[in-house]
């Protein structure tokens, strides 16, 4: 692969493999490696999951795990550092670069748009990267995280107000989700499932505007979406047990 030539080149590195917990690490060395080269990294951010071998008799399915690493104002730096990388068997990538836009298919139909689900996606998708880098400049992380999306940044603004509640009330957010993932180990949690409970225990514990049926209803589908069958019982049991503690009508918002 040749050096980018532009100052803002970006490019896209997508991992991918069986193993989420092995995705996870190695899509969080990729972002760190590429971060020492004087890049700015967007990411790891998580993709949706692929059904690799469908569900057997007292089996669950077998999933792909994806990940997205976006490397801003990459250099020649940056590209020997991506092409001495060493995985561990069963990770593959795919580097990406120019990041030419996609295409859609004509024949195909419209896809039906969800704003509020779009939004909690991209929560998602952000707590992500937030997890592995902890942004100090949470401007730019979220200018480089929105930029160039289809639907423009407005369309967002969900997402952005979810993402500064969680920052802001993580230390309380997490001791919610360590008092009731019941003989599981915080440190156990997979990534995308940590982001998406932060995500709909901020809900619950400060959005009395939403009913709560709907922010638990949203994180298990987005569970069902990136992550695994094990991991939407999970999310589910979770937040479930915090709903109850809670006391609110389930079905009911409070007023914002």
């Amino acid at each position: 692969m040749d050096a980018p030539t532009s100052a803002s080149a970006r490019i896209r590195i997508r991992i991918h493999g069986l193993d989420h917990r092995l995705v996870d690490q190695s899509a969080g060395e990729i972002a760190a490696q590429a971060a020492r080269t004087d890049a700015r990294v967007n990411g790891p951010l998580p993709l949706p999951s692929r059904v690799e071998v469908a569900r057997a008799a007292g089996q669950d399915e077998i999933r792909a795990h994806h990940r997205l690493v976006e490397v801003i104002g990459a250099n020649a730096q940056t590209i020997q550092v991506m092409q001495r990388l060493n995985l561990p068997a069963g990770i593959d990538i795919t580097i990406v670069q120019p990041d030419e836009p996609v295409v859609p298919d004509p024949a195909a139909a419209p896809a039906k748009r969800n704003r509020r689900h779009d939004n909690r996606v991209a929560a998602v998708q952000f707590l992500c990267a937030w997890e592995s880098q902890r942004h100090a400049d949470l401007v730019t992380a979220l200018f480089d995280f929105l930029h160039g999306r289809e639907q423009g940044r407005e369309y967002f603004a969900f997402a952005e107000e979810l993402i500064h509640g969680v920052i802001r009330d993580v230390t309380l957010i997490d001791e919610v989700v360590t008092k009731y993932a019941t003989n599981w180990a915080f440190g156990r949690i997979a990534r995308v499932d940590l982001a998406i409970l932060r995500l709909a225990v901020f809900e619950l514990m400060r959005r009395t505007d939403i009913p709560p049926i709907v922010s638990i209803n949203e994180a298990v589908d987005i569970a069902k979406e990136f992550s695994t069958e094990e991991s939407r019982r999970f999310v589910n049991g979770i937040l479930d047990s915090y709903m109850s503690e809670l006391g609110r009508d389930p079905r009911k918002a409070e007023g914002g």
